[in-house]
């Protein structure tokens, strides 16, 4: 008769356990007492199988027996339902090249419901499922975690946080192979201080639905009052990843902030040599006879003039205002945006093609959150090509279409996946790991959706994504704007230019003669009130810089001329290179004077000081 015969025809169960823990033999008692047929078993490790045995009285007699080859015993209470009421005594032997044998045997009593025994064995499953439901009920992951990480249990909590089906497939595995390899020494060395004192952590779980995951975790040792029992710790952790997103998010509004003021006085410092450079240079191009020359200087003037509405676009990033409602220059916003991003396309090697009619309407809605919205896809386009490796193309696009525009940002990078359409405009979704913060497209869905307007994404069929704003349209007519050059003053004016930027004033001074209109210059407040309180001095114009110097502001010039009551105030246009503060923003409000901002060209000042003239 064959020996596999006879091992199945055994009235006991038969394990054999190799050196490595592996099972190597399962016979067909031991499938029925365990509950667990031989293929689920044999060829995997016990601890794998069996993850609940560890820490229990039943891995310190295996393991006894095989360190001193010593035979014992151990009791179990039988696991398949035909056997339950009885317990079932195992026989643990050292056999041939170290291999554990175990013998399952039944108990010959049966222990009836109405026994001693049986009380106790009833009140002990009660009290078992008590604390099963107690655990798994947890509102929080909960793991039972051997002293090198394996995990024995877990709670339906901790089952989603790892990512997993069922907490049946967790069993076995180490909890470390979730953590980033920069966490692993910290968190083994908590579990072992687990042993003395509770521990407390935080973690970063890599899996399941998102990404990364912050949790604080508190490690303690439910075996402290028994150190001679194999230990097994409970790992508690509460998902922190939104407070921690929040937190950093409220960390980077204040550096915003900070940065706000910075860009404030890096613009007014860039915008003064930028307007005496965009002055002199146009002045040149307007002047200049000789071909080359007009070329050079009207190369420098319009790149001057590009270099100021960088800043401007920053500024107006960084200024934080009410809300309003206007007609905006669609075409105008994406220029503005890709002059930022100039940079960041070249380094991710994107080219962007703008592609708009030139009888397009305005959109009516708030200038910086348009802005804001395009920015939001130029850059999602930016990154979803350079995640790709390979060059690739933005397409903007814009059309006319029933009473809206419809705008359109078209990538060609790798699409997204289904479930990721599904979720891209829920807050802190992000397909860009740690780079993202899952909030832009949240964003741009709720300030189109303030506009009245529309916003939805789609893949592209060949590949890329393409994000489609639909936002209400002016219907005023536009007037055509003149493209270029300048028209003559309407009539000769006596204009004050008070700025403390010498070359500023001597270009602003040269603008303004070159328009036909006489002019005198002075650096300062004191200057101003001498010229202004000449007998017979009459001027036009006023054209005050805002910030004049450590002591005064043009705001200071403008209320001497609101307590002399002669009306002069009337005639103050202010020039400035940074409005972003919040108090020069109010105090230019409450003025309700014309602004000129730097740099300017010659259309602009000659349009600005007629209409104070008049």
């Amino acid at each position: 008769m064959e020996t596999r015969t006879v091992l199945d025809n055994l009235d006991v169960g038969i394990v054999a356990i190799a050196p490595d823990w592996t099972i190597v033999e399962w016979s067909a008692p031991a499938a029925r007492i365990a509950g667990i047929p031989a293929d689920r078993v044999i060829g995997k490790g016990f601890w794998v199988a069996f993850p609940t045995a560890k820490g229990t009285h039943v891995e310190q007699t295996l393991q006894e027996v095989m360190f001193d080859g010593r035979p014992r015993a151990y009791l179990t209470p039988a696991r398949a339902a035909e056997f339950k009421g009885k317990v079932f005594e195992t026989h643990v032997t050292r056999g041939p090249r170290n291999h554990l044998l175990l013998v399952f045997r039944e108990m010959r009593a049966e222990l009836s419901p109405e026994s001693q025994a049986g009380h106790i064995l009833t009140a002990f499953e009660h009290e078992r499922r008590f604390y099963r439901q107690l655990f798994d009920a947890l509102p929080t992951p909960g793991l039972v975690l051997s002293l090198d990480g394996q995990i024995l249990e877990a709670n339906p909590q901790a089952t989603e946080l790892l990512g997993a089906n069922q907490s049946d497939t967790l069993r076995g595995r180490q909890l470390g192979d979730w953590t980033p390899a920069a966490d692993r020494a910290r968190f083994t060395t908590a579990l072992r201080d687990a042993l003395r004192q509770r521990q407390q952590i935080r973690l970063s779980i890599e899996g399941g639905l998102e990404a990364t995951r912050e949790v604080e975790a508190v490690i303690e040792n439910v075996d402290r009052a028994h150190p001679e029992e194999i230990p097994r710790l409970l790992f508690l952790a509460v998902d922190v990843s939104r407070e921690v997103l929040l937190q950093r998010k409220l960390v980077q509004a204040d550096r915003l902030s900070q940065l706000g003021a910075l860009v404030s006085g890096v613009a007014h410092e860039l915008n003064n040599p930028l307007a005496a450079i965009a002055a002199f240079a146009e002045l040149l191009t307007v002047d200049a006879t000789d071909a080359h020359l007009r070329e050079s200087t009207d190369i420098i003037h319009a790149e001057a003039i590009r270099a100021g509405r960088v800043v401007q676009t920053l500024l107006d990033f960084a200024r934080q205002r009410p809300r309003v409602r206007e007609p905006v220059d669609l075409q105008d916003v994406v220029e503005r945006v890709l002059a930022l991003q100039r940079s960041a396309l070249k380094r991710a090697r994107v080219k962007a093609v703008v592609t708009m009619p030139d009888d397009l309407p305005a959109v009516i809605g708030d200038p910086q959150e348009l802005q804001q919205v395009v920015l939001n896809a130029v850059v999602n386009a930016t990154d979803a090509i350079e995640a790709s490796e390979r060059p690739g193309t933005i397409d903007i696009r814009a059309r006319r279409t029933d009473g809206h525009v419809s705008f359109t940002v078209e990538d060609t990078g790798p699409g997204l996946t289904p479930e990721a359409l599904d979720r891209v405009f829920e807050p802190f979704f992000t397909t860009k790991g740690d780079r993202g913060t899952g909030l832009g497209l949240t964003i741009s869905l709720g300030l189109v959706k303030a506009l009245g307007g529309r916003l939805w994404l789609q893949n592209v069929e060949g590949g890329g994504a393409r994000l489609t704003a639909e936002l209400p349209a002016d219907v005023a007519v536009k007037e055509p704007e003149p493209r270029g050059g300048f028209r003559p003053a309407g009539r000769r004016l006596s204009v004050l230019i008070v700025d403390d930027e010498a070359s500023v004033r001597r270009g602003m001074t040269l603008m303004a003669e070159r328009l036909g209109h006489e002019v005198r210059t002075v650096s300062d407040l004191q200057e101003a009130l001498a010229s202004l309180r000449e007998p017979g001095s009459h001027y036009d114009a006023l054209l005050v810089d805002v910030h004049l110097d450590e002591a005064h502001t043009g705001f200071d010039l403008f209320e001497e001329l609101l307590q002399e009551g002669r009306g002069r105030e009337r005639h103050v246009v202010f020039t400035t290179g940074d409005s972003v503060s919040a108090r020069t923003r109010d105090r230019l409000q409450r003025s309700e004077r014309p602004v000129l901002k730097k740099p300017f060209n010659l259309e602009e000042l000659r349009e600005i000081l007629d209409r104070v003239a008049d």
